[in-house]
């Protein structure tokens, strides 16, 4: 008999991702492989770590398009790399894909270098707000939320309505662009005493704490949306929202629960070390 291909039965593509790690350091492997990890299940994942690559995927229209684009980190962000930035926002605009900047960015970006990075973006009013740990609830009203086709809010298993969480959260973004926001009437159980009283006076603000957002999602000319997950930890949460930021089912992935670690002080080392298993 001869054989047939089903194309009915055949399971749709995956989506591409690719993710841009140009300052990429191995030390952080652990903190990015766990959205890495999960995405992989989920999508086709490359990788690239080298500007020259980057321009060479971006400016190739011959391949099939990258569906979201990740940054790990804040090279992107550097006044000398904007131009290389430019080109993302191009490639944003034509295919309708997404960037996400998380894993490392909010760690290690400047202020001022991420409010330029906005303004190139075509968001000025997003500038880098407070730093400090909150509960943030989900804006179900907000675009890509109230709108998801690919994933359900109802879901128990995709993203938490509320969570704790220590971020660097953006200030001027609008409330249909904010996915996750602070709620300062809420008293989260992980603050000690001493991060409580260190807190600004704009963080302890209720009104100005709800105006900031610990994730974003907001467009990029009329197709291109960009991400922001400001979570500088990496928490199992965040890792749920970064996929769905990506246009992934956050549901369906398996996310290994982050394990806390204590430190020792070595005195042969001259530095504090993890305490091992």
């Amino acid at each position: 008999m001869p054989v047939i291909v089903d194309l009915d039965a055949e399971a749709a593509p995956k989506p591409r991702i690719l993710v841009v790690s140009l300052e990429y350091q191995e030390c952080y492997d652990e903190s990015v492989n766990r959205f890495l990890t999960p995405m992989t299940e989920l999508a086709t994942v490359q990788r690239v770590k080298k500007a020259a690559t980057l321009t060479r995927l971006l400016t190739n229209e011959s391949s099939e398009p990258y569906s979201a684009i990740v940054l790990t980190d804040a090279a992107l962000t550097l006044p000398e790399n904007l131009p290389l930035w430019e080109h993302v926002l191009s490639y944003l605009r034509r295919t309708g894909a997404t960037a996400v900047l998380t894993g490392q960015v909010a760690c290690f970006v400047i202020p001022d270098d991420l409010d330029d990075f906005f303004r190139v973006s075509g968001l000025p009013e997003w500038k880098a707000g407070m730093y400090q740990r909150n509960i943030v609830v989900m804006n179900e009203q907000a675009d890509g939320i109230r709108d998801a086709t690919h994933f359900d809010i109802g879901d128990k298993n995709g993203l938490k309505a509320a969570y704790s969480v220590k971020s660097l959260c953006l200030s001027g973004v609008k409330s249909e662009h904010r996915w996750y926001v602070p709620d300062a009437t809420q008293e989260d159980p992980n603050l000690n005493i001493a991060a409580r009283l260190t807190r600004s006076p704009e963080g302890r603000d209720p009104e100005r704490v709800r105006q900031q957002a610990a994730v974003a999602y907001g467009p990029v000319g009329e197709k291109g949306r960009i991400g922001w997950v400001g979570d500088i930890n990496t928490e199992d949460p965040s890792v749920k929202v970064i996929l769905a930021l990506c246009g992934l089912d956050p549901a369906k992935a398996h996310v290994e629960p982050l394990k806390p670690r204590g430190l020792r002080f070595d005195a042969a080392q001259g530095r504090f070390v993890e305490i091992e298993d």
